[in-house]
């Protein structure tokens, strides 16, 4: 129980000593603990479980990807999950205002870090919600004709020219191509050569035959993904123009989040009970569909059964590492704002674990359903490529399975060719929209409140402010629409969290063990004792002074050093113009993407230089009054003395709290709700 000083019956909590520019944050709180851990549910459990962890063990081994990814989770995400939890809880505030909390003005960088990442991780993620919605739209659309619009049975597809490498000695063979259906004769499969790369010279003994199938699935699909969904241009020198359909559908994606976050988690804490759990009933929906299928089981066995030559390549390693702190949402912040809008008497540990658990049982739960129907693909495509064989996966590296690859050709292939696929092609693209909107309308809280507690949104109300965040990332977003938008999207993911979440985590770790000698911790540790009943014992302290730091320094070194270091992160130097190769990328985007790299750091080591930037000095004097401590201006809940023993100069009047409370034009709820609390405690 923290003690309060009564004046005039009003009982202020000494750890709610704070500046109260941030009023607006306090004021929001989940209704019930439901919503608080379904929001945490549809946050972490993202698109990135659906499309990048498959991919990611597709491409490390299958069932071996899973051991590094389980020791990344249990010796460095799960630590900071909790970590950030519980900074949030216990602090009340979020990842700007934690660190006044904390009496660490200059870490205020370190939010500032985060929330810069944020903000441009939510540009481009929304335009995933574009390309579903543009998806969506034209599955409904084509059901008055039966024939999904990706299908090669769409009307007016004419598969193009395909070019096989025959042997010589068989090439003219009458047999070898069917001339119906522009198919090659199965009999013949193992006389021909395939490219590794598309484009390279055929061998001595091999030669080019040109036909043009009846039957394309991967072919149409593709043409349907870049050439109508997204128009694509040449390269990121070629915007070429805004694409009108996918803008249209970029506008509803932004107003859906809009109408999602408008009230804060008022709005949001409410829409979690559909999003956070439809998803869940549409992966068992598919993973009992993708049991039926034919050929499932090669799918299944190649997620299940390790490849263990592959755990001696660091690049594995780091993928995993990389994997979980995208997948938990670490570094962002937005765990934290989620955190300081809960209960405070929550068990934060308790539930950080819970999540981490239904999250990453989500990731193989994706795979589960994921990898069987990679193996029916192949299946399909085995009669039209000789290159891809129904007892491998390997060949499906042909249509690319990347990122967007996966969601938007290799699973709308898998679909048009199921019974039902109309069916099964809007239960897909609904869950992707559940999904993503999620992650999305999270990203724009933390990046809301974090303008609230720095106090650029004092004159605005929530939904005001909400909206602004919303059209200012509308209108810089629109260059992910443009003809060329992919490549800047693909820029913006590449390089953007390359370096920030690795050194916010470790900041965050450091601020909390090692500041003002150990003092902060020990007033953390004997808050979550008072306020969860949860004793932190020396795990958590040597996890998070020792272990987190090392590795994500480790992490943060591992993008510079050889041989998983490498500064042309997506080979512009290779690059060719689509559709000669995936799209032309200029020596500049080199160092523009490093410098969007680099600005989150920018930003921390200004805040940390000035820290005035981000607080008044009003707030400032004010708070020093408060907490009697001029080293610490925030006023902070660890100060240098035990939280609960109130000292003679921390007495506040009534005149004080009535001056404050007219200064503020919202009412922080949160505070008061929480000296309810104390009243009641005491």
């Amino acid at each position: 129980m923290t003690e309060g000083v009564e004046t005039s019956g009003v009982v202020l909590s000494i750890s709610q000593a704070a500046p109260p520019q941030d009023a607006d944050v306090g004021g929001q709180e989940y209704d019930n603990k439901a919503q608080y851990i379904l929001s945490l549910v549809g946050y972490a459990v993202g698109l990135g479980n659906l499309w990048r962890f498959p991919y990611l063990a597709y491409t490390y081994g299958g069932g071996a990807f899973l051991i590094p990814y389980f020791f990344a989770l249990f010796f460095l995400g799960l630590p900071l999950f909790i970590l950030e939890l519980g900074l949030g809880q216990m602090t009340r505030r979020g990842t700007l205002g934690m660190w006044l909390k904390l009496g660490l003005p200059r870490m205020q960088g370190v939010g500032v870090a985060a929330t810069c990442c944020t903000f441009m991780v939510g540009l481009y993620y929304n335009v995933i919600l574009g390309w579903t919605i543009y998806y969506f739209g034209r599955t409904l659309g084509a059901l008055p004709s039966g024939v999904l619009p990706w299908s090669d049975q769409a009307e007016g597809f004419v598969c193009p020219e395909t070019v096989l490498y025959p042997k010589s000695a068989v090439a003219n063979d009458p047999y070898l191509i069917n001339p119906a259906t522009g198919l090659f004769n199965a009999s013949f499969v193992s006389d021909f050569w395939c490219p590794e790369v598309a484009g390279s010279q055929a061998p001595a003994g091999f030669q080019a035959v040109r036909v043009r199938p009846l039957s394309c699935p991967a072919r149409s699909a593709a043409v349907f993904w870049e050439e109508q969904a997204l128009q694509q241009s040449s390269g990121l020198d070629d915007p070429a123009g805004l694409n009108p359909g996918m803008v249209f559908a970029f506008t509803i994606a932004w107003l859906l989040v809009y109408l999602c976050v408008f009230q804060g988690v008022k709005s949001s804490g409410k829409v979690v009970y559909v999003t956070a759990t439809l998803p869940y009933f549409c992966l068992l929906a598919f993973l009992i569909r993708a049991a039926l299928l034919p050929n499932a089981h090669t799918g299944l066995k190649f997620f299940l059964i390790p490849d263990w030559s592959i755990l001696g390549r660091g690049q594995v390693w780091l993928a995993a590492a990389v994997q979980i702190f995208y997948s938990l949402g670490v570094g962002f912040g937005s765990l934290i704002t989620f955190a300081s809008c809960s209960s405070k008497h929550n068990d934060f540990v308790r539930d950080a674990m819970t999540i981490a658990f239904i999250n990453c049982s989500t990731s193989v739960l994706s795979g589960c359903v994921v990898f069987p129907i990679l193996g029916f693909l192949v299946s399909e495509l085995q009669g039209t490529s000789p290159c891809i064989s129904g007892d491998s996966l390997d060949g499906l590296k042909s249509i690319g399975l990347s990122g967007t690859g996966l969601a938007f050709i290799a699973f709308p292939i898998a679909i048009a060719r199921m019974p039902g696929s109309f069916f099964f092609a809007i239960l897909f693209f609904v869950m992707l929209l559940c999904l993503g909107i999620d992650s999305q309308f999270a990203m724009l809280e933390s990046v809301v409140s974090v303008l609230s507690e720095a106090g650029v949104g004092r004159k605005f109300s929530r939904p005001v402010l909400s909206g602004m965040v919303c059209l200012v990332s509308y209108l810089i977003g629109l260059i992910f629409v443009c003809r060329g938008g992919l490549y800047w999207f693909n820029l913006l993911d590449t390089y953007t969290s390359v370096l920030a979440l690795f050194v916010v985590t470790c900041l965050e770790c450091v601020g909390l063990t090692w500041a003002s000698e150990g003092k902060v911790w020990l007033e953390f540790k004997q808050q979550t004792q008072e306020w969860t009943g949860r004793e932190l014992g020396p795990v958590f302290h040597w996890f998070w002074k020792w272990v987190c730091p090392g590795l994500t320094l480790a992490l943060l070194l591992a993008n510079f050093i050889p041989p998983t270091g490498k500064v042309d992160l997506m080979g512009a130097g290779e690059s060719l113009p689509y559709p000669e190769g995936q799209g032309y990328l200029p020596t500049w985007s080199i160092s523009f993407g490093w410098f969007l790299a680099v600005v989150p750091l920018l930003a921390l080591l200004l805040v940390a230089a000035f820290p005035q930037l981000v607080y008044d000095a009003g707030e400032e004097d004010h708070s020093r009054n408060l907490s009697g401590n001029a080293e610490n201006p925030a006023g902070s809940f660890m100060a240098d003395r035990p939280p609960s023993v109130p000292q003679e100069d921390e007495t506040v009047t009534a005149k004080t709290i009535l001056k404050n409370n007219k200064n503020n034009k919202q009412p922080d709820r949160r505070r008061q709700t929480d000296e309810e609390e104390e009243e009641e405690d005491a």
